[in-house]
């Protein structure tokens, strides 16, 4: 699925590129791409930072920084799709670094396989120290995890 996926956007992309050097010029295109990416790695560090500072402040508070988590991601692949020349990349990666816009993409996400992370079967993991030569008695302390897929 992913590679028909990355033929079509390579594709498309130089498409767009002819058609914009057709339209401005090669070297006015060259320029507007490094202009994009310059625009867009500033974006990433103010937003990366941004997002960090919000983690902090969420783990500071006692919460679970979840959503913040998520954010990260979608920032990591914005900055990915930022650095591949183009400007279908560049306009996606751009849009997954405004907030408003990177909200929308995670919540999009979230609705689509919700169903999929919440509904799989539980898991327990049980892991016991070494006793060293001692019986387990009945008070024995056992460490574990449980979880539920």
């Amino acid at each position: 699925m992913i590679f028909p996926l990355f033929v079509a956007i390579t594709l498309l992309e130089i498409y767009v590129l002819a058609s914009v050097g057709d339209a401005i010029g090669g070297l006015s295109t060259v320029l507007l791409v490094i202009v994009t990416a310059f625009i867009g790695s500033f974006l990433l560090k103010q937003q990366g930072w941004s997002t960090m500072a919000k983690v902090q402040n969420a783990m500071a508070n006692g919460q679970t920084p979840a959503f913040e988590m998520l954010e990260g991601v979608v920032i990591l692949v914005s900055g990915v799709l930022l650095l591949t020349p183009g400007f279908i990349t560049d306009s996606i990666g751009l849009l997954g670094l405004m907030p408003f816009s990177r909200r929308y993409f995670i919540h999009k996400i979230l609705a689509k396989n919700a169903e999929k992370i919440f509904t799989k079967k539980s898991s327990v993991f049980i892991h016991t120290a070494p006793n060293k030569g001692k019986k387990p008695t009945k008070d024995s302390t056992i460490e574990g995890e449980f979880w539920e897929d």
